[in-house]
């Protein structure tokens, strides 16, 4: 959108494959009257064709993205128990209230609003279809998220489709933290939680963790219920891949250590190992981030000294004690522990100017 309309491409019909940009002001003044424009969605040959100078914009259903059927065909799958299907629809509903929003917005933008002091010579050559605008959406989450997590230990492909775009567009509602990857190693912190592991079937989880790679066997961490896998890279080693959890079971236990091997890791005082807690849309890491602190892995921390089995928040990580973040703001080697003590004692230091 520029100050005097929407950019425009033209081409001379002698010669089609020569394209120019014109000026929309100029060609509307030429033309003699202002020129239709369609949003993107209602960008549809048949509406183009059928636009007649002087005609009201028509008003048309927006068709539905990729992501909507998608969503909406999961949502009529009755392999599927009830709240795994509400769950599907109220992701679908919104995604169309949204793009219904977004292109009137846009048709508000482009026909009416423009930047000059005259409006753009631009008219609606259609307007979306708001009869049954807003669909209902933003249902409870912890229904949502209930819904999510059936979805997830489906094997049915409706549930790894609808999956795909649930990660893409809430992750904040699936069972699932950050995804990690580590080189498989033995002798190492990582190696001792891998030990616990259970081999086991598919779920649409692995499968979308496991994305276009070929996974060797998969896997499920009895303790966190989270899907793990281990796929070959090219250069022939092997890597860990897995969703950090939210929360850690306690069961009277406390934060025993941490320990730092390419992600952060919990030690417990009843002897477990975990990945620490990480929401989806963070990730744990700890040294000199050039300007960037490690928050994250602070608050992370600070929660799990509190209580093991609180799950982590990380809205408002930068609040973390700033005598944890100078902690994880050193150098620390791979494979690096922190005892509970040195991690307490941190907690309540003031940091030091550096």
């Amino acid at each position: 959108m520029g100050i005097r309309g929407p950019a425009l491409v033209a081409a001379d019909t002698a010669r089609p494959g020569i394209e120019y940009e014109a000026d929309w002001s100029d060609v509307a003044a030429l033309a003699g009257q202002d020129l239709p424009w369609w949003p993107g969605t209602l960008r549809l040959a048949q509406l183009i064709r059928q636009w007649q100078p002087g005609s009201p914009a028509t008003v048309v259903e927006v068709p539905a993205s990729n992501s909507e059927k998608t969503l909406r065909r999961a949502a009529g799958n009755d392999t599927f128990d009830v709240t795994a299907r509400a769950a599907a629809t109220d992701m679908a509903n919104s995604i169309r209230n949204d793009r219904i929003d977004h292109t009137a917005h846009n048709v508000e933008i482009f026909c009416k609003d423009g930047y000059g002091e005259k409006p753009n010579p631009v008219v609606a050559g259609a307007m979306p279809d708001a009869t049954r605008h807003p669909l209902p959406c933003d249902g409870d989450r912890q229904d949502l998220k209930a819904g999510w997590h059936k979805l997830a230990l489906s094997s049915h492909p409706d549930a790894v489709a609808a999956l795909e775009i649930a990660i893409g567009r809430d992750p904040d509602l699936l069972p699932f933290g950050a995804v990690t990857e580590i080189l498989v190693q033995p002798g190492t912190i990582s190696d001792r939680w891998t030990s616990r592991l259970t081999i086991c079937d598919p779920t649409a989880a692995h499968a979308v963790l496991a994305q276009d790679d070929r996974a060797e066997a998969f896997f499920l961490d009895p303790l966190t219920d989270m899907p793990v896998l281990r796929t070959p890279r090219k250069d022939g080693k092997q890597l860990w891949r897995f969703h950090a959890p939210l929360s850690l079971p306690a069961d009277g236990a406390e934060l025993a250590s941490v320990v730092l091997y390419h992600t952060v890791w919990i030690t417990t005082s009843d002897g477990h190992v975990h990945p620490a807690p990480c929401t989806a849309t963070e990730h744990l890491w700890w040294g000199d981030g050039w300007g960037d602190r490690p928050s994250e892995a602070a608050a992370v921390i600070d929660t799990l000294l509190n209580d093991l089995g609180t799950t982590v928040n990380l809205d408002q990580h930068w609040k973390a004690p700033k005598g944890l973040v100078a902690l994880f703001n050193e150098e620390h080697k791979q494979g690096a522990e922190l005892t509970r003590s040195t991690l307490l004692h941190a907690r309540m230091s003031p940091p030091r100017d550096r």
